[in-house]
């Protein structure tokens, strides 16, 4: 019910005839005869409207779009004059020629000035616009916010296969093992996928949860992982004080491990820090592994790309993000102010 309240308040077939039915009332108000309105009050502010619907039409759907949102101001402000001494010629055109033709046993003329009738014509011209260009930001804004729920779920889904199918393989040989840590390996699978689908639908989560999070991937990763890998997640600060977008950080980590630690290497290494103090910085680094044929070379690939585009949407220039790579190593630094 309130989805359908919402999408008629939001419709131009609501929100336009109740502008009009104000605007004839407030100017049958200013213009009335009497201290009480009229039906001729009302009369004579509808005649008025004539020029006014021109005035606001034009400048809605010619005016605004094709040269104030292009950027071409000094024509748009040239042809919003023009158009404002159009409205004032329908105006006299509506009075001396359209009222004497109909049937009506009311005699009016048009007692308003000129500088009277090009100040209310310029105020429409001007709230018109005004209201056109808040409602394209607000709209701007609801298609960004969107784009960025889009790109979260998207994220959200993107549960690597791979990692699901061998974090199964692993739980399964502890089993068949009869290893102490199925059971654990399993909550901690069963956690992560938790958070992943159902307590990431806010926009911003604890940063605690945000890293026990992490700490159960990784515990996962490392199961795979040969026994010579050192994999380190060290925190310092006050957790608690920080919130942060969900799954931000779950790309970076997941792309060490990617590139990071493949087949049995002595140097295998996947180090990880954040700190809470005066913001957060977040810092991972891994050794470069044997890059497949498929990822051509580039590290990093479509995750990075999509932590710049969130950045950039929820944090804007309240972060930095640096990518550090040598022949060997690949460092990422995070940092939101």
């Amino acid at each position: 019910m309130k989805q359908v309240f919402a999408l008629v308040i939001n419709s131009k077939w609501f929100q336009h005839p109740v502008f009009w039915v104000l605007s004839i009332y407030v100017i049958g108000d200013y213009f009335a005869i009497s201290n009480f309105l009229k039906f001729v009050d009302f009369f004579y502010a509808l005649l008025f409207h004539i020029p006014l619907f021109l005035l606001v039409y034009i400048n809605l759907g010619l005016l605004i779009p094709r040269f104030l949102q292009r950027g071409k101001y000094f024509l748009y402000g040239t042809l919003a004059i023009a158009l404002i001494h159009l409205a004032y010629g329908f105006h006299e055109l509506t009075f001396e020629v359209l009222l004497p033709l109909l049937p009506v046993e009311y005699y009016m003329v048009s007692f308003t000035d000129y500088e009277v009738l090009v100040t209310i014509f310029l105020i429409y011209l001007v709230l018109t616009t005004l209201l056109k260009l808040s409602k394209s930001w607000y709209q701007l804004q609801r298609v960004e916010k969107e784009k960025l729920t889009i790109e979260l779920n998207s994220l959200k889904s993107q549960v690597n296969p791979h990692f699901l199918f061998n974090s199964l393989n692993s739980i399964y040989s502890l089993a068949l093992s009869k290893s102490d840590q199925t059971a654990e390996t399993v909550l901690e699978l069963s956690n992560l996928l938790r958070y992943m689908l159902y307590e990431v639908g806010e926009d911003e989560v604890e940063l605690s949860k945000e890293l026990e999070m992490l700490e159960n991937y990784i515990e996962l990763q490392k199961l795979r992982s040969d026994i010579s890998t050192q994999v380190t997640f060290s925190v310092k600060g006050d957790l608690s004080a920080y919130r942060i977008a969900p799954l931000l950080f779950f790309p970076l980590v997941e792309n060490s491990f990617k590139h990071g630690v493949k087949g049995v290497s002595d140097s295998a290494y996947v180090n990880i820090s954040l700190i809470a103090e005066d913001g957060i910085s977040f810092i991972i680094e891994n050794n470069k592994g044997t890059v497949d044929d498929m990822e051509d070379g580039k590290y990093g690939g479509i995750g990075l790309e999509n932590v710049k585009r969130r950045l950039a949407l929820i944090y804007g220039g309240r972060h930095d993000f640096e990518i550090e790579e040598t022949a060997t190593e690949f460092k990422v630094k995070l940092t939101i102010k």
